[in-house]
């Protein structure tokens, strides 16, 4: 009888994927504790921390992080709802190790990150450098650390959100969801925080315009006036002076220009434009009713100045079919606290 030999092979294919973060955490409960109509940033901080271990390899160039509420920010009684889109999260600072770690410089976000209800908003996003852990031929321990103050607006609406007998703080408290995408693969953290404490507001709201030049003349003189437009710009013209977040809005006095001898022009044919202390404003068309220009926050205990702009838009027909006169318009400006 012959005998067989049988000779069994059994061949394994094991398949790893590589594991982009061990642990992503969150660290600190900072508060703002609000005094008067001025805003306020938090000393400490929350921290972001993403951490891997050693010999574990982590290379991710697409990778974010993002905040958002799962509710109202709310008093503890219940019955006052602070307003989301009046508080943000402000990137300080990153540390860590290795010394590849991206810095705030790196970061390409514009900060404060305004909270908008139950809205997912960026954090980081579009980093210029990749979370790697690799060191020559090594995978290193590595982590991560961004840490966010905490930002509260200052304005008028505080007036809603202290105790209406001024007698004690009102605190507030948020609940957040942190996100992590990193390399493919989405973390979580759900924290509720007392974050802002309201207490009796000390300061009175004082706010101030002053308005130069007080004539504008747009000339149209040329064909040309009409085929480009007139602008006209007076450096320095609006000074504020606010000690609240607050508002400017501009109106004419009469629904139309008008001339002497009773001709009308339209208002909306001139744009109105502010600039200064580091924003230009979109050019807004004159109206009777009120139009506002601009948002700003509070000015401390100093002014703020801007340019300002009278403008036409290129070959408006309306003007070639007007007798020649001079049209006038009266107009208010108002600065208001938010």
């Amino acid at each position: 009888m012959t005998k067989r030999h049988l000779f069994c092979f059994f061949i394994a294919f094991i398949v790893t994927t590589p594991s982009y973060t061990q642990e992503f955490t969150l660290w600190g409960n900072p508060y703002v504790g609000i005094y008067s109509y001025n805003g306020i940033t938090t000393n400490g901080y929350y921290t972001l921390v993403v951490k891997e271990n050693w010999g574990t390899e982590l290379y991710a160039e697409d990778w974010r992080m993002t905040v958002r509420l799962t509710g109202d920010i709310v008093s503890q009684d219940g019955t006052k709802v602070f307003p989301s889109n009046k508080v943000g999260l402000v990137l300080s600072s990153t540390e860590g190790q290795p010394s590849s770690i991206p810095d705030v410089s790196e970061i390409n976000l514009s900060y404060p990150v305004m909270l908008n209800g139950t809205q997912e908003i960026d954090l980081v996003n579009g980093a210029n450098v990749a979370l790697t852990n690799k060191v020559g031929n090594n995978f290193v321990y590595y982590q991560f650390q961004m840490n966010f103050q905490l930002a509260a607006i200052g304005g008028g609406y505080l007036d809603l959100l202290d105790d209406d007998t001024g007698n004690k703080t009102i605190t507030y408290s948020a609940p957040f969801e942190f996100k992590a995408y990193i390399g493919g693969e989405e973390f979580t953290i759900h924290r509720t925080y007392d974050i802002l404490q309201v207490h009796k507001l000390s300061t009175n709201k004082n706010y101030a315009i002053l308005v130069n030049p007080v004539n504008v003349d747009l000339e149209f003189n040329t064909v040309a006036d009409y085929a480009n437009g007139k602008n006209i710009t007076f450096p320095n013209a609006v000074t504020v002076k606010s000690n609240v977040a607050y508002q400017l809005r501009v109106s004419s006095i009469y629904p139309n220009f008008s001339s002497t001898s009773g001709n009308i022009l339209p208002l909306d044919m001139v744009r109105v434009q502010l600039s200064g202390d580091g924003q230009t404003t979109s050019h807004m068309v004159l109206s009777d009713a009120m139009v506002t220009l601009l948002q700003g926050s509070s000015t401390g205990g100093g002014s703020k100045v801007y340019d300002l702009t009278f403008s036409t838009v290129a070959n408006d027909a309306r003007i070639l079919d007007l007798p020649t006169e001079q049209y006038s318009a009266s107009l208010l400006f108002e600065i208001t606290p938010q």
